[in-house]
């Protein structure tokens, strides 16, 4: 897979600035309910999400939102999901996709290295247990397909601390798709949409997410293996993070938007 990222010049070499590695690709935040869930996390943070797609046999479904990390430039390719039950599916399969969500968190993240074989190799070799390869795709809502190759561990490693692999392969990035759609409503003068309530700070309503709009100010890592913890990701992402002791494991992220800033654990 080719990296388009334009941040691997703003990113210490070896060292992940604000937490947040240069092969980082999304963050997952995971929620009991898909639509109650997309108003909360909109009135949390004052963006508009897009419908993403559903995951056959998977129970599940997704919104998706532009996403900047702290200090990276150009146009990375970097989103934030919204993971939820799919009801048109099995609510059986959803559950055992999200066990044990009931709330809104932030269930793991994903980093996209330049080889995944390659990766996955070395994570055999250093005893970092990622689960498996699996071939995966979702119908875009405008009816096109979406194709991956991506690693699953169940239960998540390190409380989905440790990051999961993927790879786009030839379909295109779902942070582009989210910039072409921004451009296009631009284009066409597409009123924004007014939400039920306004957020706070958010004059107006609810803005789209443009490029900048929501920024991942920092990923925080913690577990009462940290330094277990620090390697597995070391191995994975070939850079370090800090990572806090805690009797459970698990990733916290920090977002600004135009609502202010807010934390996911």
């Amino acid at each position: 897979m080719t990296d388009t990222h334009a941040a691997g010049e703003a990113v210490a070499q070896g060292t992940a600035e604000h937490g947040v590695v240069s092969t980082f690709d999304h963050l997952v935040i995971a929620v009991p309910d898909l639509a109650a869930g997309v108003r909360e996390f909109e009135e949390l943070t004052g963006v508009r999400t897009t419908p993403g797609g559903r995951h056959p046999g998977r129970g599940t479904a997704n919104h998706i939102v532009s996403l900047r990390p702290r200090g990276w430039t150009g146009q990375p390719l970097t989103y934030l999901e919204i993971l939820g039950p799919d009801p048109q599916q099995d609510p059986d399969l959803a559950a055992q996709s999200l066990p044990g969500v009931t709330r809104m968190l932030a269930q793991r993240w994903a980093a996209h290295p330049d080889d995944l074989d390659a990766t996955v190799a070395a994570a055999d070799e250093a005893g970092v247990d990622y689960g498996q390869v699996f071939d995966m795709s979702r119908r875009t809502p405008d009816g096109g397909l979406l194709e991956w190759r991506l690693t699953r561990r169940t239960p998540l490693a390190h409380g989905g601390a440790q990051p999961f692999l993927i790879d786009w392969g030839t379909s295109q990035h779902p942070a582009d798709t989210l910039r072409e759609a921004a451009t296009s409503h631009e284009a066409a003068g597409d009123a924004e949409r007014e939400p039920a309530t306004a957020s706070a700070g958010v004059p107006g309503g609810f803005t789209t997410a443009a490029d900048g709009v929501l920024v991942l100010e920092r990923l925080e890592f913690f577990g009462p293996n940290p330094e277990v913890l620090r390697e597995a990701i070391r191995v994975l992402t070939g850079e370090t993070v800090d990572v806090a002791q805690a009797p459970e494991p698990g990733v916290r992220a920090v977002i600004s938007g135009p609502a202010g800033e807010c934390v996911i654990d």
